[in-house]
């Protein structure tokens, strides 16, 4: 029987069958002990033989299973090793988009922010424009009076006349018994006054003569209201006030010019020049006996219904 695979036999008990099988040669015969012998040594080895043969396709059996797991090991690694590729690849090509939207995000809040701070920049322009709108026709007032009396000068020094008395009413009614209550109707009637509105003007100079008339603005308002009188052609009243601001404040600066001023009044320009006046007085209700009567309040009109 060919013995496949002899080579990896044990090298010992084949070298003693060998020497027994030359030692029966070179005697030339052997005994029937001796025959036995080496049959059972022949049956030994052959059924040594047949194991290793048998462990042999074992082994080549293991080996081949081996091999197939390591092919699929290898192969499943390939595929893994491919997968991971493709995996790495598209984390890349995934990385690169979500890095695209990232740009296109700061680039759009850019823009909204942009965008926020030029309305920011509109609505406080808007904002002043509205201010400056409502500064113009109806402005604030400080609540400090010295910011308020300084605000309503400047608005009568600028023409803003209209302006300048809603101040200087203001200030009066904020501050009713401040010493500059007097002066704030002064400044309203000669307001009246650059407006040719004598009569309004009037009745602003006699809240001076009927609210303060312990004040030092008396002679002014006793002036400045004859002054008014005059323009409206009632210069008996007007007379009757300068003699009035002549006799009562003789030291004041209005009272030489109050002199000087009668002498105007009292001096006709023309013959016909009392006959209106009169008529003029009788016609809107003011005294005629030169004595003007201050505690009347109104607007001046051609008529007994309505007292000035």
């Amino acid at each position: 029987m060919a013995v496949k695979g002899l080579g990896r036999l044990p090298r010992l008990p084949y070298l003693w069958s060998t020497a027994a099988l030359i030692a029966v040669a070179v005697t030339g015969c052997m005994t029937k002990g001796d025959g036995q012998v080496l049959r059972d040594d022949v049956r030994s080895l052959a059924s040594r033989v047949d194991s290793l043969e048998k462990r042999g396709a074992e082994t080549e059996v293991q080996t081949e299973r081996l091999r197939k797991v390591l092919d699929e090991a290898t192969a499943l690694l390939s595929r893994n090793n491919a997968d991971v590729g493709a995996r790495v690849q598209k984390a890349e090509m995934d990385l690169g988009a979500v890095s695209g939207k990232l740009e296109e995000a700061r680039h759009l809040l850019e823009q909204m922010q942009k965008q926020q701070t030029d309305d920011t920049a509109r609505l406080t322009a808007l904002e002043q424009g509205q201010q400056k709108i409502v500064d113009r026709v109806a402005p604030s007032m400080a609540e400090d009076k010295d910011t308020l009396w300084r605000q309503a000068q400047e608005r009568m020094s600028s023409g803003m006349r209209e302006d300048a008395r809603r101040f200087y009413r203001g200030y009066v009614q904020r501050f009713p018994q401040d010493a500059r209550a007097p002066q704030a109707h002064i400044e309203i009637g000669r307001s009246y006054a650059l407006e040719t509105k004598h009569t309004q003007a009037v009745a602003e100079y006699n809240r001076v003569l009927e609210g303060f008339p312990k004040s030092g603005e008396v002679a002014e308002a006793m002036w400045l209201m004859a002054d008014a009188y005059v323009n409206l052609k009632f210069c008996r009243d007007a007379t009757a006030l300068l003699q009035d601001l002549s006799r009562r404040f003789p030291r004041s600066p209005r009272a030489n010019e109050a002199k000087g001023r009668l002498r105007d009044v009292l001096t006709p320009r023309s013959s016909g020049m009392h006959w209106e006046l009169f008529n003029a007085k009788l016609e809107t209700g003011l005294p005629l006996d030169g004595s003007p009567d201050l505690g009347r309040t109104g607007t001046l009109k051609p008529s007994r219904e309505v007292a000035f």
